[in-house]
């Protein structure tokens, strides 16, 4: 099981470490030079002191401008490197999670809205993003500013460098003791912002069926009452974090006012001489500006681990994966088919995951290569989640699901549902062009073969009241396109793909009865080699099919032709009787 956590995060900046060495090294560079800047003030303010000779505070000022310059070059490398640093690794997680995220099954899509997936890849990614700029930006230099200033001023008065150090010190483990307690508030502020992207996604996907039913009003309120709920987080949030970020300045005064005191009583003393003095001042924002940056390093490292958190569901593997099994069918390209289409299912269970029994039992079944079969039973008696083990979109519990003799366990996913087009009741189409939608990233596609698949699926006709044609965007899950034009989109999509196996999954639910008659008609023709399973509502769509086969409850009830199941009289017959008599 993956786990994002700072050590997985550590491995993708590893991939980066000629960035990161980058960015601690010009760090390093960057922060000697700013911890010398008030040494070498302090060194003129003492000259001055003991008479103005500008000869004499030349070279002084010319190591300044050196050291200033250098430092000003260092920073600039500092943040190059690190900008490389915290963008190339957020790439690379992004591209990660997306890529593992398409092979999800559904069951997984269906526990994480999509709005909240976004919601992560977005608004968790974007904390670890500043955990990566902050750190590469400012850790080299703010180390070594610390450590020279240490030295620089330890030097000079041992006593005065210690008391500021400890009560810097101690103020920037208090701020960061509380700023790690505010990661988990932070965390249920990123989570309501889950909510409310999954929520908006959700409203926004359904807004046709929302105004049809005038429910506008309802939907408002409830963004509403979400929205107040992520304000009344944020609220408590900035709450809680005000105050700490406060302290910082708190301490700094107080600091300041210890060194002045203390400072000026070693001063009049003779014990430091002004130059002293003055590069106590200096360092003093120095050395609150670098344990500050310390601190909110170590308080996004808190929130980076909510972040964390929150993103290891998103690289968990997928259930259904390839097998290594070294027998395992090579793709050898979509021109060339793999199988000849002969699916057999033995003694198939699959569990009800929610303890309510067997949703398939006992299925055996085999289906010759080249036929066309015809599904038919009531709602929920297994006939969509039979065909969805044949590309494994779920594995059964029990028995095997065989491709041409060969267990689909051991076929590589890539060849396997390279060689099936399923079409669904519930056709998605992308907010993309026409064209593009059938093709679905065969760009190689021949002409003729796009016009034989419009041809086919009876779109070709429908492409006259488009106004682009093929080039027309059909709009988010083609809201352009009627139900039964997206039907015929999709079919039109599976025939261009030339499978092995060919699903009909209630594919013309949309489709007047002649048009499904034309289409399956011409389907036979161009794939009379190839499998062919129909799922049909209406017993006209799969009466002409090579076998037909009647579910109840999971199991098979009938089988057989048309004239053989007529004439027994069961199930089947039943269903075409209620079927001419609404007719």
């Amino acid at each position: 099981m993956s786990e994002a956590n700072l050590a997985w995060l550590g491995a993708y900046v590893g991939r980066q470490r000629r960035a990161a060495i980058g960015s601690l090294l010009t760090g390093f560079i960057a922060g000697a030079a700013t911890a010398l800047e008030p040494y070498l003030a302090g060194i003129v303010v003492d000259e001055v002191r003991q008479g103005w000779d500008a000869a004499a505070l030349l070279p002084t000022i010319g190591l300044m401008l050196v050291v200033a310059a250098i430092a000003v070059v260092a920073f600039w490398w500092q943040r190059y490197f690190s900008g490389i640093v915290a963008y190339a690794v957020t790439f690379d997680i992004r591209k990660t999670l997306f890529e593992n995220l398409i092979t999800r099954e559904n069951s997984f899509y269906q526990e994480y809205p999509t709005g909240d997936l976004i919601s992560r890849m977005r608004g968790d990614l974007d904390v670890i993003w500043r955990l990566l700029a902050i750190t590469f930006t400012r850790l080299g230099s703010a180390v070594l500013t610390l450590v020279m200033t240490f030295l620089l001023l330890g030097s000079i008065s041992l006593t005065l460098t210690t008391v500021v150090f400890v009560v810097l010190g101690i103020s920037t483990a208090i701020q960061a003791r509380f700023g790690a307690s505010l990661a988990r508030v932070f965390e249920r502020v990123q989570a309501q912002d889950g909510v409310m992207s999954a929520f908006a996604q959700d409203m926004f996907s359904g807004v046709h069926t929302l105004r049809t039913f005038g429910r506008e009003a309802e939907a408002s309120a409830r963004y509403a009452q979400e929205n107040a709920e992520y304000r009344r987080r944020w609220v408590a949030f900035k709450r809680r974090n005000e105050p700490v970020g406060m302290l910082p300045n708190m301490i700094a005064e107080l600091t300041a006012g210890i060194v002045i005191v203390l400072g000026g009583i070693l001063t009049l003393n003779q014990q430091l001489t002004l130059g002293d003095f003055t590069r106590f001042l200096i360092s003093l924002s120095l050395i609150t500006s670098a344990l500050l940056h310390l601190a909110m390093m170590y308080q996004r490292a808190q929130q980076a681990r909510g972040a964390l958190f929150r993103l290891t569901p998103l690289l968990q593997p997928a259930d259904i994966a390839d097998n290594s099994a070294s027998d395992a069918v090579e793709d050898v390209g979509e021109k060339s088919p793999l199988f000849r289409g002969e699916i057999t299912f033995e003694h198939v269970r699959v569990r009800d995951p929610e303890g309510g029994g067997w949703l398939l039992d006992d299925v055996s079944l085999v289906i010759p290569a080249g036929k066309v079969v015809g599904f038919a039973g009531a709602t929920g008696s297994g006939k969509s989640l039979l065909m969805s083990l044949i590309g494994r979109v779920r594995d059964p519990d029990e028995g095997r699901v065989l491709l041409d003799g060969q267990d689909v366990r051991t076929i590589p996913l890539n060849s396997l549902r390279s060689a099936i087009a399923y079409v669904p009741q519930a056709t998605f189409l992308f907010s993309m062009p026409l064209r593009d939608n059938i093709r679905l990233g065969r760009h190689n596609l021949q002409a003729d073969a796009l016009t034989r698949a419009l041809h086919i699926s009876r779109m070709s006709s429908d492409l006259e009241q488009l106004p682009f044609g093929l080039e027309t965007m059909v709009g988010e899950k083609g809201v352009m396109l009627s139900g039964g034009q997206k039907q015929r989109v999709a079919i039109a999509r599976a025939i261009v793909r030339n499978p092995a196996v060919l699903i009909l999954d209630d594919a013309f639910s949309s489709v007047d009865t002649q048009t499904a008659s034309d289409i399956l008609a011409d389907l036979r023709e161009v794939l009379k080699s190839r499998t062919s399973l129909i799922i049909a509502q209406r017993m006209a769509t799969i009466k002409d099919a090579d076998w037909i086969v009647i579910m109840q409850d999971g199991r098979i009830a009938e089988q057989g032709t048309h004239a053989d199941l007529l004439a027994r009289g069961g199930m089947y017959a039943a269903m075409l009787q209620r079927e001419i008599a609404h007719a």
